[in-house]
């Protein structure tokens, strides 16, 4: 039997979509992808069909991180640097 090969390494996880805003203020909408197998997370804009990769909480990680990540084909299991990938936000807390 032979394995089905996925082109894109976006098409190879296995994702979860929530819709987190219907309507946002440049246009389309923002969406939430969680990967059942790996549990990377994305939020992605359909107004200019661009993805970020993103913290459990949401948080936006740094464009390294999203490149890599978007780069990558899905581990099919939490990857074991992502829990540090994770904690590389694009914008960090300023300091009071």
């Amino acid at each position: 039997m032979q394995a089905i090969r996925v082109k894109n390494p976006w098409d190879s996880h296995d994702w979860k979509v929530k819709t987190l805003e219907s309507v946002t203020a440049g246009g389309g909408s923002r969406l939430a992808f969680t990967c059942r197998s790996c549990e990377r997370k994305f939020s992605y804009t359909t107004g200019n069909n661009r993805a970020w990769a993103t913290s459990t909480d949401g948080t936006t990680l740094t464009d390294e991180i999203t490149s890599r990540w978007l780069g990558q084909f899905c581990p099919k299991r939490p990857g074991e640097l992502d829990s540090q990938d994770r904690l590389s936000v694009k914008y960090p807390p300023k300091p009071a």
